[in-house]
């Protein structure tokens, strides 16, 4: 199984880093560290995420320590990456 990003997924996290960093040097890192933590636990239980209501077979992990969720669908035997978004924005980004 592997992972990939869509470009908004990438444009999300370039962002979030941008944010983070402007905040403290190796915050952008920690925030990258928490989501390679996220990826993993997808990669291991790639439907343990809940449903996200209104967009059908997209699932919201969440990301521990940063208020960020990853949305996402399973694409065949991938996890793709639809985006990263912090938790106050709307969902309805995703269309």
């Amino acid at each position: 199984m592997t992972v990939r990003l869509t470009d908004l997924a990438a444009a999300d996290l370039a962002e979030a880093r941008n944010h983070y960093r402007a905040i403290a040097d190796d915050l952008d890192q920690r925030f990258l560290d928490r989501l390679d933590l996220t990826i993993a636990r997808l990669l291991a239980f790639p439907q343990g995420a809940p449903p996200v209501d209104g967009f059908p077979g997209v699932r919201r992990a969440r990301m521990r320590q940063f208020p960020y969720g990853v949305f996402y669908r399973l694409d065949g035997n991938d996890i793709l990456i639809l985006r990263v978004l912090h938790t106050r924005r709307d969902p309805s980004a995703l269309r």
